[in-house]
């Protein structure tokens, strides 16, 4: 067998054990999460119970610990940026229902990768009509605690055009 193909298949076999060989992959490295962006509609349900938004968001340190909280509210007296809580609202819906069936409410994955994600808030009272909703969109990964605000947290608020059947 000649030096070339004897050096060919050597190639190919030290090929094949790299590609064969199990991939050792780095932890990503931690980083404050991000809110991309939210929709621009609120999609009600025909029955009026639940609304639906659609956003983008990244953040690390998995899924323990992690916290997603989304709210859409409605009235005449909301206007930012000091007029946005739930007493200004003549409506309003959130995704804290989720606490109900985990201590952690709404949680999400922490894999330091992009997600798209179509949310679910739930009435909490009122009802919402087609026009202007305030939306919160709230990140908080797991480095986030009370006393450390706003580190592991990422958010983005603003005014979306809601829709009903």
């Amino acid at each position: 067998m000649s030096k070339l193909v004897r050096s060919v298949i050597a190639g190919i076999a030290v090929t094949m054990m790299v590609l064969a060989s199990p991939a050792t992959a780095k932890p990503k490295p931690y980083a404050d999460p991000e809110v991309d962006w939210v929709g621009r509609n609120v999609h009600v349900s025909p029955d009026g119970s639940k609304a639906f938004v659609v956003g983008k968001y990244r953040c690390y340190g998995g899924r323990s610990g992690s916290h997603l909280w989304v709210s859409v509210k409605q009235g005449p007296d909301l206007q930012e940026p000091d007029q946005t809580g739930s007493s200004y609202a003549d409506a309003w819906y959130d995704t804290n229902w989720n606490f109900e069936n985990s201590e952690a409410g709404l949680t999400v994955d922490c894999d330091g990768h992009w997600h798209v994600a179509r949310i679910t808030m739930k009435q909490v009272f009122g009802e919402l009509t087609d026009g202007p909703g305030y939306v919160q969109f709230c990140l908080f990964d797991n480095t986030s605690t009370e006393t450390n605000f706003p580190q592991g947290f990422a958010q983005d608020y603003g005014f979306r055009t809601v829709r009903v059947p």
